[in-house]
């Protein structure tokens, strides 16, 4: 590998001159060492040294150069690990989040530190996507402005952090910079003109005091618009009947034609296209952001330290267009030409921390409170509730959830230099409080307006008649609650929290110059299900000075959220273009319980990675580890439970008819998986007489399999049911197995030039086509690789002001689209899983730093 490097760099031998300075070098040195926060706890510990893989992403050059702008978009088109697309390919409150992933594994087993520390988790349970029946992290909650770097830990670490560090760890390290203005704006747009995008941001650093106070200030406003469906034009376009009966539910016929509709058409004077959908993963949004990193030193090296922020989004999801015709979701005195009904979803999420460091003595110590809140108000407008008939309202308050989490630390830790060759030991405690809550909203954005109570006449013993509730019977059948997303119940309605105590110890020796060692434990009491230990091991060897093997071993967990266990929804899903209306039932309903699913439980994960990292000649670096991770007893959703189904318990079937729905879907600790992989870095850095020019490559190979289901007792013949295959599917196929990034940036005088070109490997999708038992039919399709290529040119107008054209896709790869045995009646769409690509979309910026 060292040879193959060095005839390499001999190439461009001409590139480079040979009075490249002596400052340059320097600052690269420091550069490449700097001293990062996650994964250790050593303060001689850099990103090169560690026995673990950890990549450190400075934003500077990509907000210049990439098309990107946010956090999860920087970070998916750069990191060869991380996957996020736009909306999550999720549906309702969902679409509103960009969820990311590590290694293909769930977006709840990943852990979030902001400068070091734990943050809060969105408080939606996504349906559908990437996501499914699972809490994430609203990284898009954060300025990318407000981002001094990115470290992403590629290996487990609970044993150093607690729940959910199964995949790794991202931190999020805040700029501290001072006397500095940093403004930028940037606009793209579709192929077709639609789905504008503006991001605009402006920060500001100051001094605080005359010892190295600090106060960075950032204020971020971003807008999407509406866009329409990549691809074709005429992709998504209906063409079913529309104004006659059964519409969106069967095709034409003798009677009903298509002509008839064509006439209806013209006298009304719209076509075809008045019915489109707009393209997923692209609500219309508004979003507000603030940020601020604040230290203050103290006397004798003790700082006070605060950051945290506040963010507002506005984001409007619509779904599947109600046809005038669909008679039992549309009241065509109402809406005469149907309704495209929109959820608007309100999120706020707001985060505050505290801490004082410094010398104890010998020691370093740390303590901090960290306060996360993040809130969603569902609204839903353009809607009706059919079985209200003309009564029905047209917007609705569909009810709101929130999920907080208040942390506090204290940390210790000391190095001790003249032990063997230099020892780290840290240890600390925490206790943190996590809190979910859902609020009801009104009663016509749930009711069932139909519902009556069915008696019979029963007699006593002594021969008395009487009458007796015989259960509840629909008489109209219309469809109930605000279409698109029918409102939370009092029923429903929650309150709850659980805390949990934990303790660490964490334990780095240097056995020799060449012999690094390390290994953690951590005990963590969680007042809802007990107790829970974990353990790491991890070792590196320096056989030279540009060469090392490393590897480890940790044990891992992620304690369910409390929304997995008390969150409850009624929506719409589409089997074969049909509409069936679907109830997510909480855990601890009586409903899954009567089913015989059990309460949740921990996941527990085993995993152990080894590789190797090389220098082989000045600024190179190069780093392949492969890695291995065994989870246990994964939360997901289970499959549809069928009211067709007459074996179904009392409990299930009131649930169905109460909710107005036809099936049903539970939290489960489902299934176990298995996921292997490989993952390579490698960078260049080219020092020129009047620039500099950047290489970057990466690479994830990875396969997730399922190695076990779970199946309650007395549940055998629903095998199929309680792990569906589009569950597996999520979880094994639906995400790139194979993710490749090549990106080299060069800075020539006043220019700036960015080409890079990222590969999105194959995956497979399973589609339900009905909730038939004991084994559901599903339409599986296999989508093709593809590679997206980004381009852009930057000139500094001045040494402060920076303007930028580009293109995001440059070759406008969409991908495949929807195969045309699901896409019912219309026409196929872009499926959009793999990068969540919306085709060509080209971009301008202007930056300014002074």
């Amino acid at each position: 590998m060292r040879i193959i490097t060095i005839i390499f760099l001999l190439l461009f031998a001409g590139n480079v001159t040979p009075a490249q300075s002596q400052e340059k070098d320097t600052l690269t040195r420091r550069h490449l060492g700097e001293v990062q926060i996650v994964g250790s706890r050593s303060v001689t510990r850099t990103r090169l040294n560690a026995p673990v893989p950890v990549d450190v992403i400075n934003l500077r050059s990509l907000q210049e150069n990439a098309p990107q702008t946010s956090i999860t978009q920087l970070l998916q088109y750069i990191s060869p690990s991380f996957h996020s697309v736009n909306g999550s390919n999720a549906g309702d409150a969902g679409s509103a989040l960009n969820l990311a992933q590590l290694k293909g594994l769930g977006v709840d087993q990943l852990l979030v530190l902001v400068n070091g520390k734990r943050r809060h988790k969105s408080a939606n349970i996504n349906w559908g996507g990437l996501g499914n029946g699972a809490t994430g992290y609203d990284l898009n909650a954060i300025p990318a402005e407000a981002i001094e770097r990115i470290e992403i830990l590629r290996d487990g670490a609970a044993a150093q952090y607690g729940s959910d560090a199964i995949a790794g760890v991202i931190n999020i390290v805040l700029k501290k910079s001072t006397d500095d203005i940093n403004v930028s704006s940037t606009a793209s747009v579709r192929r077709r003109g639609d789905g504008l995008t503006t991001r605009s941001n402006v920060s500001y650093g100051v001094k605080i005091g005359q010892q190295g106070g600090y106060l960075h200030l950032t204020a971020e406003f971003a807008t999407q618009g509406i866009a329409l469906p990549a691809g074709r034009k005429d992709a998504g376009l209906y063409n079913g009947p529309i104004y006659g009966g059964g519409a969106n539910t069967r095709g034409y016929d003798a009677i009903y034609t298509k002509e008839i509709d064509d006439a209806i058409l013209a006298s009304r004077g719209i076509d075809r296209h008045y019915f489109d959908q707009r393209g997923g993963g692209s609500n219309r949004a508004k979003d507000a952001l603030l940020a601020f990193n604040a230290g203050i030193p103290l006397k004798d090296g003790v700082e006070l330290y605060t950051f945290g922020g506040i963010s507002h989004r506005n984001s409007e999801f619509t779904a599947v267009y109600r046809l005038p015709g669909w008679t039992e979701r549309n009241n065509s005195f109402l809406y005469p030409d149907g309704f495209l009904p929109e959820m608007d979803n309100t999120i706020t999420d707001k985060s505050i921390a505290i801490g004082i460091k410094g010398k104890l003595g010998q020691w370093t110590a740390d303590l901090s409170n960290v306060y996360g809140r993040n809130d969603f108000g569902n609204v839903i407008d353009n809607s009706l509730n059919a079985s209200y008939g003309l009564k029905s309202p047209t917007t609705f308050d569909a009810g709101r959830y929130n999920a907080s989490q208040n942390t506090a630390s204290l940390d210790i830790s000391r190095y001790f230099d003249k032990a063997l060759k230099g020892i780290n030991v840290a240890f600390g405690g925490q206790y943190r409080v996590e809190t979910y809550q859902i609020i009801a909203g009104e009663e016509a954005s749930y009711a069932k307006a139909d519902l009556r109570t069915v008696y019979n006449i029963d007699t006593t013993a002594a021969g008395v008649p009487y009458l007796s509730s015989a259960g509840l019977i629909a008489l109209n059948g219309l469809s109930p609650g605000s279409q698109i997303h029918a409102g939370f119940r009092p029923a429903n309605e929650v309150n709850v929290n659980r805390a949990v105590a934990a303790g660490y110890l964490d334990i780095e020796a240097n056995i020799t110059n060449s012999w690094l060692l390390s290994a953690a434990i951590r005990a963590e009491h969680f007042s809802d299900f007990g107790n829970v230990t974990t353990w790491k091991v991890a070792s590196r060897y320096s056989l030279a000075k540009w060469l090392a093997f490393r590897g480890a071993y940790n044990t891992g967990f992620r304690a369910p959220d409390l929304a997995q266990f008390y969150y409850t929804e009624t929506s719409t899903t589409f089997q074969q273009g049909r509409a069936v209306d679907l109830v997510t039932a909480s855990n601890k309903s009586a409903a899954a319980r009567a089913l015989g699913i059990p309460s949740l439980t921990p996941e527990r994960s085993k995993g152990f990675s080894a590789g190797i990292t090389s220098q082989p000649a000045p600024r190179v670096e190069l780093t392949l580890d492969a890695y291995h991770i065994d989870i246990e007893n994964r939360v997901g959703n289970t499959g549809n439970f069928s009211a067709l189904d007459t074996n179904l318990p009392e409990d299930v079937r009131t649930l169905l008819l109460q909710t107005g729905t036809t099936q049903a879907k539970f939290f489960y600790n489902a299934f176990s998986t298995r996921t292997k992989g490989i993952e390579f870095t490698g960078s260049y850095k080219l020092l020129l007489d009047n620039g500099t020019l950047s290489f970057l490559a990466g690479a994830n190979f990875s396969r997730n399999e399922v190695t076990g289901v779970n199946t309650p007792k007395g549940l055998e013949a629903y095998r199929y049911v309680i792990f569906s295959e589009a569950e597996k599917a999520r979880v094994t196929t639906n995400i790139p197995q194979q993710k490749i990034t090549l990106q080299g940036i060069y800075n020539l005088r006043k220019w700036n030039f960015l080409l890079r070109t990222v590969y999105f490997g194959t995956v497979t999708t399973a589609t339900a086509l009905n909730a038939t038992f004991p084994r559901p039919d599903y339409f599986f399709q296999e989508l093709k690789p593809v590679w997206v290529t980004d381009l852009s040119a930057g000139y500094h107008i001045t040494p402060q002001l920076l303007a930028t054209i580009g293109v995001n896709n440059v070759f406008d790869v969409l991908g495949d689209y929807t195969d045309a045995a699901i896409a019912g009646l219309r026409n196929p769409t872009v499926v959009g899983i793999q990068n969540g690509s919306a085709g060509i979309q080209p971009f301008a910026r202007l930056l300014a730093r002074f």
